[in-house]
């Protein structure tokens, strides 16, 4: 079976930021350690985000593009840790 191809963009805390988010602080939106991570064939959103929680325990979101190669793509939607996680493996 052929899976669609998606772009992830990944939002993962710093330490500092992910201890207030832990105390239900204010967070900096603009924090420079803070990092952005980007995901270009990914075909499987539920097995991506088990990669996320293994890998990077700290990620916030990710936001989910259509893949074409050299553009943006289409934005399909948006994951949050805890609250939204995806429940199949496409949209």
């Amino acid at each position: 079976m052929a899976y669609t191809r998606y772009r992830a963009i990944v939002k993962v805390m710093c330490p500092v930021c992910q201890s207030n988010a832990d105390a239900k602080r204010k967070i900096d939106t603009d924090c420079r350690n803070c990092r952005f991570l980007r995901y270009n064939n990914v075909n499987r959103l539920k097995k991506f985000t088990r990669f996320l929680h293994t890998d990077f325990p700290n990620w916030s979101y990710f936001n989910v593009y259509e893949y074409v190669k050299g553009e943006k793509g289409r934005y399909l939607g948006s994951f949050q840790k805890g609250k939204n996680e995806p429940t199949s493996d496409t949209f």
